[in-house]
């Protein structure tokens, strides 16, 4: 398995909001849909941490 830093995944995370604002959350559900079709899953578990951190700075700004 690959060890990524939650610091590291953040940083993804926080970037992906910056270029795509709310559509961060699909994309990178997309993401992780496609790697777990190709069974690509040492990238699906990081694809999966991305994506939880998406939705949690999304809802953490949510109003």
């Amino acid at each position: 398995m690959v060890n990524i830093h939650d610091d590291d995944v953040a940083v993804a995370a926080r970037q992906l909001i910056a270029r795509r604002g709310q559509a961060a959350r699909q994309e990178a559900e997309e993401r992780v849909a496609e790697l777990g079709r190709l069974a690509r899953w040492p990238e699906h578990a990081i694809a999966v941490r991305v994506l939880t951190a998406v939705e949690n700075l999304l809802d953490e700004n949510r109003p």
